[in-house]
């Protein structure tokens, strides 16, 4: 009977060691996968921001490729307002190449924000003073200082704009208050 137990005794022994070295097995399986499951993450993720940054600068290189020619038009207005005499042709080249930036900006969803006569909005608009007025509502805005422009639907740089204080009365020292 000694000698049963005995061999009951390394049965176990060896199934709790085989079960064991399966366990060990199957951990480090699942470790390797984990690595291999992590490399891949770290190597997509590398990928995605090379692919961005690839678009990027091939959206940059485009405005840049479209701006170039806008940039020869005023190098040419500066050199002919040096050789010109009357100036009514620079006018026409500033003008021509004014127009050649805003469709420029408009093909890349750039708007201006329209402000003079609107009600002032904070969101779109930086109000740089206010101006007492009879002409017009309180919180019109009566001129733009620099305009504003929004990409898409967000607001790439607000309008800077005066601002009317409605006044009853004849407005004296030009109407601006320098207290915004």
């Amino acid at each position: 009977m000694e000698e049963t137990t005995s061999d009951i005794q390394e049965t176990i022994e060896t199934a709790e060691s085989d079960a064991l070295q399966n366990a060990l097995a199957e951990a480090e399986e699942q470790r390797n996968l984990y690595l291999r499951t992590l490399a891949d993450f770290q190597n997509y993720r590398r990928r995605q921001q090379d692919a961005l940054d690839q678009i990027r600068w091939t959206m940059v290189e485009a405005f840049v490729h479209d701006l170039l020619p806008i940039l020869d038009n005023f190098d040419r207005a500066v050199s002919a307002a040096v050789d010109a005499e009357d100036g009514n042709s620079i006018l026409e080249g500033v003008r021509l190449t004014q127009k050649q930036i805003a469709e420029l900006l408009e093909r890349f969803d750039i708007k201006p924000i329209e402000a003079v006569g609107k009600p002032f909005d904070p969101n779109l608009h930086d109000a740089v003073s206010r101006v007492e007025s009879v002409d017009h509502q309180d919180g019109e805005i009566v001129e733009e200082i620099q305009r504003g422009y929004t990409i898409q639907d967000r607001v790439l740089r607000p309008s800077r704009v005066l601002v009317a204080k409605k006044s009853e009365q004849p407005i004296e020292n030009g109407g601006i208050d320098t207290a915004v």
